[in-house]
């Protein structure tokens, strides 16, 4: 495998006035980039990926993430929240400490 983890994270915006939410309009994009920086700061050597995606399709609960190769799902809406996120999932792989961040898979 490429990297070891590879985090999604939806930035789609739909039409002002569409009949569902989105994850661009609920701050992904700043969302994405605290999730950047905080793994910037970690320094850390691992292969990790942080990017944006398209429509993930779960847009009443985001902004939404979900990172291989588990395939968990994660709504992430603070900078608090993103710092956590990095610390305990991203680097080291354990969420039991971000219950009230995992989404249903």
């Amino acid at each position: 495998m490429f990297y070891e983890r590879h985090v999604f994270v939806c930035t789609n915006v739909r039409e002002e006035g569409a009949p569902r939410a989105s994850c661009g309009r609920a701050n992904a994009d700043a969302i994405l980039l605290s999730l950047k920086e905080s793994l910037h700061r970690t320094g850390t050597k691992k292969k990790i990926r942080i990017q944006k995606s398209g429509c993930l399709d779960r847009c009443e609960l985001g902004p939404v993430q979900v990172s291989y190769p588990e395939g968990k799902w994660f709504s992430i809406r603070t900078d608090e929240d993103a710092k956590k996120f990095v610390e305990q999932y991203v680097l080291i792989g354990d969420d039991s400490k971000l219950s009230e961040l995992r989404l249903e898979d």
